[in-house]
């Protein structure tokens, strides 16, 4: 029915909506209806996801099912993402432009990215992705909403027929409620509409930045976290979070096996209260519009990571109270993959340590490590080629196009920026040996000029700025940056790092002691004697 009078274009959006609110009869009843309902299927798909978690119905051997889950509410929470921007009023339309400019920040990431403009040549799967959801790439265009509205349609109505067509198949009930329930809940919704009409705001306005800029309720949380974080690593815990709840039941069943009781899977209860709450102060925060970068993160790290930690430390605790003896055994397991838990957990805190001492990225910063390990192989040619890269990046800011810059054409093109023999004598380091060139050999590099494949470790290194990454690392850590960098490790960092430690330690003596028990000796039992008797 909203359909009806809805036109999907800017001019026209704004006062589609207008007019479907004042002018259609019961046109403001519908659409409150229409965004109540929703909101409600985003509730109960949350409602849902975390009682499956509490009461462990991924057991026994149905992991999958948070999964399908949560595509349930994913799907739920981007078709309202897409509706969203339907409204094209001033909160709608500048909440959108900052999800629009989120996926272009894929190119920066490692491999898939292009932000050194390397010789392998990423897809751009970033720039696609904008591109192909929203039109015109990071900018809201008409081709961005022409695209939300049928996206919004199709998360509604595919899934929808899906679920019918199955449920037609196997002659399931569709809901478990009698009509007068369902009445109940209707009028419930009609009731809602009514004392709280769907919000109309302002028309938008490209030229005026709205502060705070706020989503919908249910990513408020996730708009907050973005403010804390650059925008890059903030993609990637963007796309680490689904993956993080798809693995945790997986991780629950290796720990506990077919365990279901709450209070003893204390990781799980952690995890789900962590994320709750999280959620809750982070929604509270931007609405309140609180935030500082450089004081508050390391409280909400600390907070995400000890409420994990605390969830570890009891689960391990009930391991070392366990007495019977095959279940110890059977702990031993679950001790290891907690070790594994805490190991992670360090690393993320010493590369934080590091981001915050260099003020690299943990792109770049990875890429300077990795290079540091593999410099030995290069013996002198990784010298000289460092001191040329030293030279070339001080006299020319073009040094991140390097592959660009050795090919004759455009040095001649440019009148030749640089002299030519740094540039030559670079290419040529590039060409020389080493013990490991197969492995480099083998990577691909999509782009035929200036040449199809690479000639091994240096060409790699240095055409793909990891050489640069490790001088730029080397450099922040002995020198130190500009004021206010480097940043000092605050307190609460340095025990988020002292608990990883502490969870590693703790695991391993669970893991040995639990390796450690033996079954008691089974005792045999005398057989009792027989009478022989005699027959006539």
């Amino acid at each position: 029915m909203l359909i009806i009078w809805y036109v999907p274009t800017k001019p026209a959006a704004f006062d589609s909506i207008l007019r479907i609110q004042e002018q259609i009869p019961f046109g403001g009843l519908i659409r409150g209806m229409h965004k109540y309902g929703a909101d409600a299927m985003i509730i109960a798909a949350t409602m849902r996801l975390y009682r499956m978690f509490i009461l462990a119905d991924y057991k026994p051997g149905k992991e999958f099912n948070i999964a399908i889950c949560f595509i349930s509410l994913l799907l739920s929470m981007y078709s309202g993402l897409t509706g969203y921007l339907l409204i094209w009023n001033q909160r709608a339309f500048w909440a959108t432009k900052v999800f629009a400019t989120f996926p272009t920040y894929m190119d920066q990431f490692p491999v898939m990215g292009d932000f050194y403009l390397p010789l392998v040549k990423s897809l751009h799967m970033g720039w696609n992705t904008a591109e192909v959801l929203l039109g015109g790439g990071a900018a809201i265009t008409q081709e961005t909403i022409t695209r939300f509205f049928s996206i919004h349609l199709a998360f509604s109505l595919i899934p929808l027929i899906f679920v019918e067509l199955y449920f037609y198949k196997n002659s399931y009930r569709r809901i478990y409620l009698s009509w007068l329930k369902r009445s109940i809940i209707i009028l419930m919704l009609v009731a809602v509409s009514i004392a709280l009409p769907a919000a109309q705001g302002r028309r938008s306005n490209p030229d005026v930045t709205p502060l705070p800029i706020l989503s919908d309720w249910y990513f408020l949380g996730l708009y907050q976290m973005y403010k804390y974080l650059e925008p890059v690593v903030a993609t990637e815990i963007t796309m680490l979070i689904p993956l993080s709840v798809v693995l945790l039941p997986f991780i629950d069943s290796w720990i506990t096996g077919p365990e279901k009781d709450i209070s003893k899977r204390p990781l799980i209860f952690m995890c789900t209260i962590m994320g709750g709450l999280c959620w809750i102060i982070f929604s509270y925060l931007i609405i309140v519009n609180i935030a500082n970068i450089h004081t508050d993160p390391p409280y909400w790290r600390l907070f995400l990571y000890g409420l994990i930690d605390i969830g570890l430390f009891w689960q391990l605790y009930l391991m070392w109270q366990t007495k019977e003896v095959p279940q110890r055994l059977k702990n031993a397991k679950g001790a290891m993959i907690m070790a594994v838990v805490g190991i992670i957990q360090g690393l993320v805190a010493i590369a934080y340590y590091f981001m915050a001492k260099t003020e690299m990225f943990l792109s770049p910063l990875g890429q300077g490590f990795i290079y540091s390990l593999m410099r030995p192989f290069a013996g002198d040619s990784a010298q000289k080629a460092e001191g040329l890269v030293k030279e070339l990046t001080k006299a020319n800011p073009e040094y991140w196009n390097f592959h660009t810059l050795i090919e004759p054409s455009y040095i001649q093109k440019i009148g030749a920026p640089l002299s030519e023999g740094p540039l030559k004598e670079l290419a040529k380091v590039c060409q020389n040996h080493t013990p490991v060139d197969l492995i480099f050999q083998l990577i691909p590099t999509f782009e035929p000029a200036p040449h199809a494949s690479y000639n091994g470790l240096i060409d790699f290194m240095v055409t793909n700025r990891w050489c640069s990454d490790f001088l730029t690392l080397s450099d922040r850590l002995t020198k130190g940056v500009v004021p206010p960098y480097p940043l000092e490790v605050p307190t609460l960092d340095m025990i988020w790092m002292l608990l990883s430690a502490a969870v590693i330690a703790a695991a391993l003596f669970v893991w040995w002691q639990s390796k450690e028990s033996k079954p008691e000796p089974v005792k045999e039992s005398k057989p009792a004697p027989q009478t022989v008797t005699s027959s006539t």
